[in-house]
């Protein structure tokens, strides 16, 4: 599939190819740009999050919204450069067009000191998207719009359909025989003769599957996800447009880490995008969206031993660090912080151990020092200290925090 990043004028609402497209549609055909064709290599969930705060706030017929930078980066925890960043990757996959460029010129509105122009988007789709699902479009660019599918959308629907139904089909052919006197249970030839046995015999030359983070896939790991998969899909909303199959295998991994019924029926509720994003928004595929935060939780982890390694090599810390280190605690207790120049210049060691201290102080359940760094320093500077993953969770945490307090008044 030959695809170019949409660039320059291109981008534009007079010049754009796509067409213009209404919240929901736009996020369907966005799940296909970024997580099945994967036509940006730089394209990833959180791209998908900046889509969907964006989609929250567009106009529902004409797919309009305004940019909202400071917002949305608060909106989603994550840094006002992230969020450029990724609506930049939307551009580029031909789904955003400038409608209007802000500025920062003064507008001098009466009552107003100070009134820039906003920046205007519009949700686009772009052609390829049409041609690979099979779309007939009547009009070019901007204004064009779907009339109805092409004899090859026709053939794909028929595809898909005769796919689900002989994966159906697979399924139950692949499902243990009863234990009645079932007239298809297969047999084994021992001693020039057949006898009936109740399971086949496993074909050893084939390497087990495994699972989306590499465990070995058994039999009983999957039959036990199947049931809990069946268990749990009616009880979490988002995950309905997923197949008992697609549910059960990416269910395998927590199963594999000991995890019960309970933990993981607490996790789906924890990492539900209505939780952890914020939005009422259900996946077209949920077992995509599971796999995604399965991989995240595990470079997480990674990030989190390869933290504590480095801390049982510690050193003893220099005179910047215990400088920096003094002045952050300062400014938490309500002093004025001092000039905070010198941090640039901190070695290597200094930073791991303040992340070191950082780590530790969340997984208490204290954000102190990443905010206070985040809310004196700056965004960018914290970033530095402390790395994106460290900033976004303590701000989360933060944020959880605060949101819970307000509930209880």
């Amino acid at each position: 599939m030959r695809f170019e990043l949409v660039r320059g004028s291109a981008q534009e609402v007079l010049h754009t190819a796509s067409r213009r497209a209404e919240p929901r549609a736009w996020l369907a055909a966005l799940d296909w740009l970024v997580f099945e064709a994967k036509l940006h290599p730089k394209a990833t969930l959180t791209t998908m999050r900046v889509a969907m705060d964006l989609a929250g706030r567009m106009d529902y017929r004409r797919g309009i919204v305004l940019y909202d930078l400071v917002g949305t980066a608060s909106r989603l925890k994550v840094s006002e450069a992230t969020v450029k960043r990724h609506v930049a990757y939307l551009r580029e996959l031909g789904a955003l067009v400038w409608l209007e460029h802000g500025s920062k010129r003064n507008l001098r509105l009466p009552g107003r000191r100070y009134t820039a122009t906003a920046t205007i988007y519009g949700a686009v789709i772009p052609p390829l998207y049409d041609t690979a699902k099979g779309q007939r479009l009547a009009g070019t660019g901007y204004n064009a719009r779907v009339i109805g599918v092409t004899e090859a959308g026709r053939n794909l629907a028929v595809d898909n359909a005769v796919h689900r139904t002989s994966h159906q089909a697979v399924r139950r052919r692949l499902a243990p025989p009863s234990r009645g006197n079932a007239p298809h249970v297969p047999t084994a030839e021992v001693d020039g003769k057949e006898k009936p046995t109740r399971y086949a015999r496993a074909d050893k030359s084939k390497p087990p599957k495994k699972s989306t983070l590499g465990h070995k896939v058994t039999a009983a790991l999957f039959q036990a996800a199947d049931r809990l998969a069946r268990r749990l899909r009616p009880l979490h909303n988002w995950t309905q447009k997923a197949r008992i199959g697609e549910l059960s295998w990416v269910l395998v991994d927590k199963l594999a880490e000991g995890c019960t019924d309970q933990q993981v029926d607490a996790w789906l509720r924890e990492i539900s995008p209505q939780v952890a994003i914020g939005l009422d928004w259900r996946p077209d595929r949920p077992h995509t969206y599971i796999a995604s935060q399965l991989r995240l939780e595990e470079t997480i982890r990674q990030d989190d031993a390869k933290l504590s390694a480095d801390w049982a090599n510690r050193t003893s810390p220099n005179a910047s660090f215990a400088a920096a280190l003094e002045e952050t605690r300062l400014q938490q207790a309500g002093e004025e912080l001092p000039d905070v120049a010198g941090l640039e210049d901190l070695d290597e060691e200094a930073r791991r151990r303040m992340q070191y201290d950082a780590w530790a102080d969340y997984k208490a359940g204290d954000p102190g020092l990443v905010k206070t760094a985040y809310e004196v320093l700056g965004t960018a500077a914290a970033v530095s200290l402390y790395g994106q993953k460290l900033v976004d969770r303590c701000m989360r945490l933060d944020a959880n925090a605060n949101n819970r307090r307000i509930h209880l008044h």
